[in-house]
């Protein structure tokens, strides 16, 4: 027995050791200099390394300095054909995305339609208790009150509406859930896409167009944004990088309905290449304006660019530092897909990184909003300002080795329990293999607990009651599933325990 601890003892030590060892001898590579080469020689070694570390298919990559592109480039293969990425290759927005629905908003300012400071109220079709009490502004700098985790019901029911009207049906439902219960008009921040959902249907009502009509007259066309789409269909036939989830470290193309969901379009699933949003961080950069075309004045952009309390949420928009440096960008993330950019306003420099693979270990916990991309995007931005690049964390492969460790650890120790279990169960009765067993509540309870996880993830997974539960399960397959496997093992065991006790109850009577 002493022996067995000591070898568990060794493997735990060995799988928390070993990646981060790794993780620190990588992380001192990555600062080391080479005299002589170009700064964008440099940047493409670092993407190539954490290409390899983080098994990322494809990357596009955007980099701009006032009204110019200094450097665009694709890497890897934006499909399993082998396929290079371009340039030109559209990828999944993600919640960069929200800062073009802002855009359309501002544009609607400008133009006299709409009122920041205006109840929502007076934008909605029917009156909505609670309209009266938030306002555009406040959908924009997302301090509605609105949260994120419940929208993700509205996610899985509204993923099969792929119809025009998915944004309407979207968002007024989005207004019955949340509406009815707000009577305040103070609310901290605090991120939803609900509340961007809102504004693309308000983009709607007020312009007369559809959203995607809007954004692609009003925006994508002006800054000739020639390879962005509203809808999956177009991205796909032009070229749309093919999404993968990760499954146990290993990367799997996702075909199914999750990589798209019509009605939250606002809020960050839309389609764009590396080069179109190359044109979009000089427009943000230069008030508005890509070469003689012009989306919004410099008064709106700042508005948009500016946190309303710092630490918070401008719209679309939010602030970070990068060594020191202070710094305006949001990440992105659907599945299958991530992204991230970053602007420098003192340096009037911008970058965006995209990439076309994603699952819940790609995140930094508990800083989900931190992903592969952001580390790569700000260690682009140091590059360029000749800083060290710093740590980037764990590679896939270091996390995976963890996760996939321990679920080896528990599966062995369960299959091993449930054995024991089995033999003794199953061979003939001895009493020094029973014992003897009485009906007592340690007894009862200790069987309940093996049924337990089995009766709570058949309720999670046949009903809504924890809408993420599903949204784990399509983000993490592997390892949902893993637990799946996991109960069913267990309750077989909690089976075999009551028929060991009923055995054993039974030759005691029989003996008497």
């Amino acid at each position: 027995m002493k022996l067995r601890r000591r070898i568990i003892a060794i493997i735990l030590f060995g799988l928390i050791i070993f990646p981060l060892f790794n993780s620190t001898r990588n992380d001192g590579s990555m600062q080391a200099e080479r005299p002589g080469t170009s700064v964008f020689t440099e940047v493409d070694s670092f993407i190539a390394r954490e290409m390899k570390r983080q098994r990322l298919p494809g990357l596009a990559l955007g980099i701009v300095q006032g009204d110019r592109i200094l450097y665009l480039k694709g890497y890897g293969q934006a499909d399993s054909s082998g396929r290079p990425v371009t340039p030109e290759t559209p990828f999944g927005l993600g919640s960069i995305g929200k800062s073009i629905t802002a855009i359309a908003v501002l544009q609607l300012v400008e133009a006299g339609k709409i009122d920041l400071d205006a109840p929502i109220q007076r934008y909605l079709p029917t009156h909505y208790k609670g309209a009266e009490f938030i306002t555009v502004r406040q959908l924009l700098n997302q301090t509605s009150g609105f949260t994120q985790i419940s929208t993700f019901s509205n996610t899985l029911e509204s993923v099969n509406n792929q119809n025009q009207n998915a944004i309407e049906k979207n968002a007024l439902s989005y207004a019955e859930k949340f509406l009815k219960g707000t009577k305040q008009t103070q609310h901290p921040y605090t991120y939803s896409n609900a509340n961007y959902v809102l504004l693309g249907y308000i983009v709607q009502r007020v312009s007369g167009q559809s959203y995607g009509n809007y954004v692609k007259e009003h925006i994508f066309s002006p800054l000739s944004m020639h390879d962005s789409y509203v809808t999956l269909d177009e991205a796909a036939s032009h070229g749309l990088a093919t999404p993968y989830r990760r499954i146990f470290g290993h990367n799997v193309a996702y075909d199914g309905p999750f990589v798209y969901i019509a009605g939250d379009a606002p809020a960050g699933y839309m389609y764009t290449s590396a080069k179109d949003m190359s044109h979009y961080l000089i427009a943000q950069m230069n008030g508005g304006r890509f070469e003689d075309e012009s989306v919004l004045t410099w008064k709106s952009i700042r508005l948009m660019q500016t946190e309303p309390v710092p630490g918070t949420y401008a719209m679309g928009w939010s602030s970070d530092t990068i060594n020191g440096l202070p710094v305006i960008g949001s990440p992105g993330g659907s599945l299958g897909f991530q992204a991230q950019t970053f602007m420098v306003p003192e340096q009037q420099l911008g970058v965006i990184v995209f990439a076309n693979v994603l699952d819940a270990i790609d995140a930094e916990w508990p800083e989900t909003h931190v992903i592969t991309t952001t580390h790569i995007a700000s260690g682009v931005i140091n590059l360029l300002n000749e800083q060290p690049i710093g740590g980037s964390g764990l590679s896939i492969s270091q996390k995976y080795f963890l996760v996939n460790g321990l679920i080896f650890i528990l599966s062995a120790w369960l299959l091993y329990t449930t054995a024991r279990t089995a033999k003794r169960c199953f061979t003939p009765w001895v009493p020094e293999n029973f014992g003897h067993s009485k009906i007592t509540i340690k007894a009862i309870v200790r069987i309940v607990l093996h049924f337990a996880g089995l009766l709570i993830i058949l309720l999670l997974s046949m009903t809504r009651v924890v809408p993420i539960w599903h949204m784990a399960a399509i983000f993490q397959p592997d390892v949902i599933n893993w637990l799946k496997v996991m109960t069913v093992i267990l309750a077989l065991k909690g089976s075999m325990e009551i028929i060991r006790l009923v055995r054993s109850i039974g030759h005691e009577n029989t003996s008497f």
